[in-house]
């Protein structure tokens, strides 16, 4: 039961956090849009692995 709540809690702030960065999040997109070929590729690898670093870190980012 405790392992479903702290999942739940971390899904809750997964989703603050990614509220707060919307534009962040869309200046990604949108560059990823207007490029093409390999270089779309990296942008769009690269813009996947930082995402996922942030969201996987946002307890050693908070403040208790």
């Amino acid at each position: 039961m405790k392992i479903i709540k702290a999942l739940f809690k971390y899904m809750w702030e997964v989703i603050k956090e990614s509220i707060a960065q919307i534009f962040t999040l869309l200046g990604f997109f949108i560059a990823w849009l207007t490029l093409t070929g390999s270089a779309q590729q990296v942008v769009g690898v690269a813009t996947v692995i930082a995402t996922a670093i942030w969201l996987l870190t946002i307890p050693l980012r908070k403040e208790d």
